[in-house]
């Protein structure tokens, strides 16, 4: 890792989100300074900076995050003013105190860093009253409030739309993966060919973890948002596609090894086999309607058009299989039901 990659992101944050907090600081500042004109209200603009976050949640944390660590160590700084007088090693007994109080009521690495400062700069730059106390609690008070208001207020923050990237790719690629197992079992195949797809299909696992966990950050945008009414209805459609893709995953992965594992070129000769190739690939264009109709954008314009619905129309008649590929083709007839009932909405 680069000393450059420590301080630096790929991305910008938005620049909305550095407008709000640049708007939150000098509300905070020059509101801080109508209270308490002979103070520099430092407070005040280290809670608003620190509070605008990108979801309306986030902020609600924070605030309360540095809320209570100021107030916490104004307490701290006030304490050991009282008990040790004026003396410059103050500041180091203030800090110590407040990493220990962290430490022992179990606060947050951020409530307690914020304890710890706070209790510094009480010490640092003012006299340690309980009236400057109080002011530098109300400060913060007044910095925290502006903050989540003007966070709330100004185009409030919806992460919609990486959860539904995350989700429509999760869609796409199984689909790539079932299409894939059709195409295997209508011809020969390799060995490789067959690792490949199972390594693809374990994959999913990753990429289904990716996508529940941008719908959480997207549940986390829209608490405590005033324009969340609409969205809340298109996330709880994700959550439900997902939950539907989470079967599906499943599904395929054991699909994908069981393939892998049990592959054996007889198997393009069974009587019934080019069927169930078939209906592996109209599940994989099944699967792309199911995203399409959930309102997410396609994850690759090359796939097919998806202007009908494929259903299965006539049993697959089936033989007894030769050999041992009757293990193959009884294990690909059940989870290819299951499959299709998953994305149909049928319930075992």
């Amino acid at each position: 890792m680069s000393i450059v990659s420590n301080v630096q992101t790929k991305k910008r944050i938005p620049f909305l989100q550095l407008a709000k907090t640049i708007i939150a600081t000098l509300l905070a500042w020059f509101v801080a300074l109508l209270v308490y004109p002979d103070e520099q209200p430092i407070f005040a603009a280290i809670a608003a900076i620190i509070v605008v976050q990108p979801s309306i949640n986030q902020s609600l944390g924070k605030a309360i995050e540095r809320s209570t660590g100021v107030v916490l160590g104004v307490a701290v700084a006030l304490g050991a003013s009282l008990i040790f007088g004026s003396h410059s090693w103050l500041v180091l007994v203030a800090v110590i105190a407040a990493f220990i109080a962290g430490w022992l009521f179990k606060f947050t690495p951020g409530t307690s860093n914020q304890i710890a400062i706070s209790a510094m700069l009480v010490i640092a730059i003012g006299s340690a009253t309980p009236e400057y106390a109080l002011g530098r609690i109300v400060e913060t008070i007044i910095g925290a409030t502006i903050a989540f208001i003007v966070n709330a207020v100004i185009v409030p923050p919806v992460a919609l739309e990486p959860s539904q990237k995350a989700v429509s790719e999760l869609g796409a690629n199984i689909a790539e993966v079932l299409e894939d197992i059709g195409s295997v079992l209508r011809r020969s195949t390799s060995y490789e060919v067959l690792s490949n797809i199972n390594t693809r299909a374990r994959e999913l696992r990753n990429q289904l973890n990716v996508a529940q966990a941008t719908i959480q950050t997207a549940q986390e945008s829209l608490r405590f948002n005033v324009i969340k009414g609409k969205h809340e209805k298109e996330l709880d459609a994700e959550q439900q596609l997902l939950s539907q893709l989470a079967v599906l995953v499943t599904r395929t992965i054991g699909v994908a090894r069981a393939v892998r594992d049990n592959y054996d070129e007889s198997v393009i000769a069974e009587p019934g086999i080019a069927q169930i190739a078939e209906e592996f690939m109209r599940s994989a264009h099944d699967l792309r309607m199911l995203v399409r109709d959930a309102g997410l954008p396609a994850h690759n314009q090359s796939h097919p058009a998806t202007n009908e619905l494929p259903a299965l129309t006539e049993p697959i008649r089936l033989t007894p299989p030769s050999g041992a590929n009757w293990i193959l083709i009884g294990f690909l007839m059940e989870n290819l039901r299951r499959i299709r009932d998953e994305i149909i909405g049928v319930s075992d």
